[in-house]
């Protein structure tokens, strides 16, 4: 069937209105769902006002779990900071060799951070792998050092003769296995790329990643709770 032609001047028919995902037309919204599922609804309203995509949770305030006045009051008892090593010191990668693994990488940034606060609590470590990080660790002055323990309160426990309470005890941790101790400590914190159940479970999240800066953020805090910054 031959369609009419239009004489000339007559106004051209309204095209009809695609629909909502079809071919041609813009797919429906779905921010703030599946990925970033785990985020509360409000932290999920925070990303899709800076046009962000809700997984992208290492770009919002590093403060999220608790007000400022409750997180400084946890920070300012610390007497030990304790730190996992690999997710936390490091990125989380392993350099293998024919040997074994022969390096690690560690941010200046966690360093200096580490010796502005070294003169004012004690450093300790509780890793789950062996101790290639010990030469980097005696260099930054850390005092207490337990390898190859993946029971993380076990490596805490090794530390029960320096009498510190819980409540004056901040642990940085990135994966499940931390959770125990984590649940302990007076001030529980984790990386920004750190497992989803860690992130929900402590009192403050960095905005930084592990290896990155996230240890600089946590001493940062003490530093600032202690009124020495």
């Amino acid at each position: 069937m031959r369609r009419k032609r239009r004489s000339r001047g007559e106004p051209r028919p309204p095209r009809p209105a695609q629909r909502k995902g079809s071919r041609g037309g813009a797919p429906p919204s779905h921010a703030g769902e599946a990925s970033g599922s785990f985020l509360p609804a409000s932290e999920r309203a925070h990303g899709a006002a800076a046009g962000q995509t809700s997984h992208l949770v290492h770009t919002l305030p590093s403060r999220e779990r608790e007000s400022d006045p409750q997180l400084l009051a946890r920070a300012a008892k610390i007497r030990l900071l304790l730190l996992d090593v690999d997710g936390v010191l490091t990125d989380g990668r392993l350099y293998y060799g024919a040997e074994g693994e022969v390096m690690k990488a560690f941010d200046v940034k966690d360093g200096h951070g580490i010796v502005l606060l070294r003169e004012h609590v004690e450093l300790g470590v509780i890793s789950g792998r062996p101790g290639l990080a010990r030469k980097r660790l005696e260099e930054l002055r850390f005092k207490h050092l337990a390898f190859a323990q993946r029971d993380k309160l076990a490596g805490y426990a090794e530390l029960a003769h320096l009498g510190i309470p819980d409540a004056e005890v901040a642990y940085m941790g990135d994966d499940v296995n931390d959770l125990g101790l984590l649940a302990r400590v007076g001030l529980s914190a984790c990386p920004a790329d750190a497992h989803p159940e860690v992130r929900a479970a402590v009192h403050f999240v960095a905005a930084s990643p592990g290896g990155r800066g996230a240890v600089r953020e946590l001493c940062d805090l003490i530093l600032e709770a202690k009124g020495l910054s």
